[in-house]
């Protein structure tokens, strides 16, 4: 199993980067423990805007998404999610339930009082997103969801998709980066190291083996969507690779599907900017605003999937 060292500088860094760059810190106490968020004020006329990471991220590894979202919303809301970055294993352990808990508790009191706000979630954040907008749909305005978990998928799915990240130590570096990445980043043997430093921890360790059915979503739980509903997938996305037929089968006719042929998994790391102007657009045309530029990244996007159809 690989040493922590370069995993546990990362996380060490993370949070002096974030305060420096302007971003509070808080430590919200739940049933469960601490639920940590960053929070920052925008220049932005769009509503506060609150950002889910994936599994085995953190809050910090959003900010190639988060700085061009802070220059489109009043505020933006950015929590570690329950076994991740800052915030607390769930005191029950981490089964569904307390995990579930966990992150309400912390969202009630992250945005009491706010009214409703837009929810960005990127893979697991994009399942949280939806469990919370179930949990308390008065408190979500809009949601873009890239590439969002909790399909019903089956079992040996589940297994797969579980023994892929466990056994992650034991994926070559280019394997690893094909997976995450459309494109190699640079210094990729280095990022491939730290991620498999970062899933061979035990807290994710143990994150991981609880991931089972008690965490999908039915055809039930979607059709309850009511509020504006993006879902952002990736035509290069190589870790959920059947999920995208679930959501489209079951979401409400009113759900938007998006799948720009450049997006991997995680395209906030290599087209945040333009996924900020994709989560800007949709909001912009939902929430009764008006248009500045209508050649806004989203209109790019549908334009260039209409010509590859």
């Amino acid at each position: 199993m690989p040493k922590q060292r370069l995993s546990q500088l990362v996380m060490d860094s993370s949070r002096p980067l974030m305060l420096g760059l302007g971003y509070t810190s808080r430590f919200i106490n739940t049933s469960e423990g601490y639920f940590h968020a960053y929070s920052v004020r925008g220049t932005g006329s769009l509503p506060p805007i609150v950002i889910l990471h994936g599994l085995g991220t953190h809050a910090a590894e959003m900010l190639p998404l988060l700085q061009p979202l802070r220059r489109m919303s009043r505020e933006l809301i950015v929590p570690d999610l329950p076994q991740h970055g800052w915030s607390d294993t769930p005191h029950s352990g981490s089964e569904a339930r307390a995990i579930h808990r966990m992150y309400c508790e912390g969202l009630d009191r992250l945005l009491n009082n706010q009214g409703p706000v837009i929810f960005f979630g990127n893979s697991l954040g994009g399942l949280i997103t939806l469990r919370y907008y179930l949990h308390k749909p008065e408190n979500v305005s809009l949601m873009v969801l890239n590439s969002p978990g909790g399909a019903a998928i089956s079992e040996s799915e589940i297994t797969d998709l579980r023994q892929f990240f466990t056994r992650m130590d034991l994926q070559t570096p280019r394997e690893l980066i094909k997976r995450f990445y459309h494109k190699p980043p640079l210094f990729s043997r280095l990022v491939a190291n730290e991620l498999q430093q970062r899933f061979s921890s035990p807290r994710l360790q143990s994150f991981m083996q609880h991931i089972n059915a008690d965490m999908n979503l039915s055809p039930e739980d979607l059709a309850q969507i009511e509020i504006p509903t993006l879902v952002v997938w990736g035509q290069q996305d190589r870790i959920l690779v059947r999920q995208l037929d679930f959501f489209k089968q079951n979401m409400p006719g009113h759900v938007e599907f998006l799948e720009p042929e450049h997006y991997s998994h995680t395209p906030y790391l290599e087209h945040g900017r333009e996924l900020a102007g994709v989560v800007r657009g949709f909001a912009l045309r939902h929430l009764g605003r008006p248009l500045v530029n209508p050649l806004l990244p989203f209109t790019n996007l549908l334009a260039k999937q209409s010509r590859s159809a």
